[in-house]
């Protein structure tokens, strides 16, 4: 709390003195202060503070909560709401409804409106026109010298392969790589994974699967296809100052766990008592066959594991097929969860049926036949 009324009583006055007008008056690139790191985009450093701000202050206002401390979650309350109220006023102020910087020319730093999307800040009568103008962010060419050099040191044939794939375009007169809005990321360490959970959570899981499974400069494709055994701290090649070994935008890993695999605490839970499962599967098993995963938590491990099953056999066909989804559940005894299944396109919902476990697994045993040959 201490920190928290520190911040309120200088935060908005150390804005100023950084350099950030109160209404953003020719605001279009970042300021003081990190931002979402190693974008490819410019980056949009007063939306971070702002948002991190209200942040801190929604955690003292739940923690307050749970404790019975009135007057602190009162004052931490009005706090969190009141930054919130500034940042869509003035990312809303331009009539567009792109929740960005008011200024034309800042449209296109990151985060973007995912990140805003993602904690609510977006008004509610306007969550899906902001949310439909997302889409009409696009990628760009990229200037690294590392890609330069490489496509350099290339014979033509290669290089033709790549124009056909789309990975080269034309910048100026050169041949150039270029990152992607929706085939892969051009997101930094923060809005990686707001981009991410706003897809997915929006109903749009399988944009959310394209850019993770995409290829070329900003996909792991092109980290792999480079020999990387572990994520580098830049989505571009860097010969010279970026790490090979960093967990940098690694919040990737968060969504494949709470999404692609479908599980994740429960948004309400207070010391990990409680578990949400809620699998966000493919639109097709030619994206993923199945998925898996396990929270840990002090009342135990919660795990799923679910597959597509009734496939046929020829793989053509499983865009069209209808399917039955496996999902296979594990919680603890003293624990609980929550399952959320996705419904269909249509909004008319799955059928389900459910069927408990008459014995608990001997996990021990099977993972000791899982390691036999």
């Amino acid at each position: 709390m201490e920190w928290m009324r520190f911040l309120l009583k200088n935060f908005d006055d150390g804005m100023k003195k950084k350099g950030y007008d109160e209404e953003l008056k020719g605001y279009v690139k970042e300021g003081s202060g990190l931002g979402d790191w190693l974008t490819f985009r410019g980056r949009d450093t007063w939306l971070t503070h702002q948002s991190f701000y209200m942040a801190a202050a929604r955690c003292i206002a739940y923690i307050s909560a749970k404790l019975g401390q009135s007057n602190e979650l009162s004052e931490m309350d009005d706090l969190a709401k009141s930054v919130e109220g500034r940042i869509a006023r003035i990312y809303l102020k331009n009539g567009k409804d792109y929740f960005t910087p008011p200024e034309a020319a800042g449209g296109n730093l990151s985060p973007g409106p995912e990140m805003s999307l993602f904690s609510r800040v977006v008004p509610g009568e306007k969550r899906c026109t902001v949310l439909r103008n997302y889409f009409r962010r696009e990628g760009h060419t990229w200037p690294g010298s590392d890609e330069k050099n490489f496509l350099n040191s290339i014979d033509d044939d290669y290089l033709k392969e790549m124009i056909t794939t789309g990975e080269v375009s034309k910048r100026g007169k050169d041949w150039s790589m270029g990152w992607s809005q929706w085939q892969g990321f051009n997101e930094g360490i923060l809005a990686v994974k707001y981009s991410l959970k706003t897809l997915s959570d929006n109903g749009f899981h399988n944009v959310a699967l394209n850019k993770a499974s995409g290829f070329g400069c900003g996909s792991f494709e092109y980290m792999l296809s480079h020999n990387a055994t572990t994520m580098w701290e830049s989505w571009w090649r860097s010969e010279d100052l970026y790490s090979h070994n960093h967990p940098m935008l690694g919040a990737s890993a968060e969504w494949m766990v709470s999404s692609v695999a479908g599980v994740g605490l429960h948004p309400k839970t207070t010391g990990g008592s409680t578990v949400l499962f809620w699998p966000r599967f493919p639109n097709s098993a030619n994206v993923l066959e199945f998925a898996g995963a396990t929270q840990g938590t002090r009342r135990g491990d919660f795990s799923i594991a679910w597959k597509f099953e009734d496939l046929p056999d020829n793989r053509d066909l499983y865009a069209s097929a209808s399917v039955t989804v496996h999902i296979r559940l594990f919680v603890p005894p003293d624990g609980k969860s929550v399952l959320r299944i996705p419904e269909y396109s249509n909004g008319e919902g799955v059928d389900a049926s459910m069927k408990y476990a008459t014995s608990v697994p001997n996990l021990d045993e099977a993972l000791m036949l899982s390691s036999e040959e």
